[in-house]
């Protein structure tokens, strides 16, 4: 298995979340629900893809005599399952936007703000040198 293999574990959560950000965010300036409800709802697909890449598709053994290819992998897997962590957040603050709870502000920054990490490790893994 070759780093060529990875491209679309990476590139599809890092796509999935850019729209989410930005979603979110234009459905808060602009005052649409239905934007913020797409953006939360695409933070969580995200994290569902991730979730599948993490248990169906990425297995360490394939990469036994590439190490760099291995090493890329392993971190996949931890960008991934934090990714899943970053779709529980969005879940939880789709749920406070929708019933309107206090506190929903500080949760979706503290949300977005972890899934724009999360957006930059999806990234720095594609500018890995090979």
């Amino acid at each position: 298995m070759q780093l060529q293999e990875l491209y679309l574990p990476i590139l599809i959560p890092l796509w999935i979340i850019f729209i989410g950000i930005a979603l979110v965010i234009i459905g808060y300036t602009d005052k649409k629900a239905s934007f913020t409800y797409a953006g939360w709802s695409a933070l969580m697909t995200s994290g569902l893809v991730s979730l599948y890449y993490n248990l169906f598709q990425i297995d360490l053994s394939h990469f036994a005599g590439n190490s760099a290819s291995r090493e890329t992998a392993g971190i996949l897997i931890t960008t991934g399952w934090l990714n899943v962590a970053g779709a529980i957040l969005a879940l939880l603050s789709l749920l406070f936007f929708r019933f309107k709870i206090k506190r929903y502000f500080l949760l979706a920054v503290l949300t977005i703000l972890f899934s724009a990490i999360q957006f930059f490790q999806y990234y720095s893994l594609i500018q890995k040198p090979k």
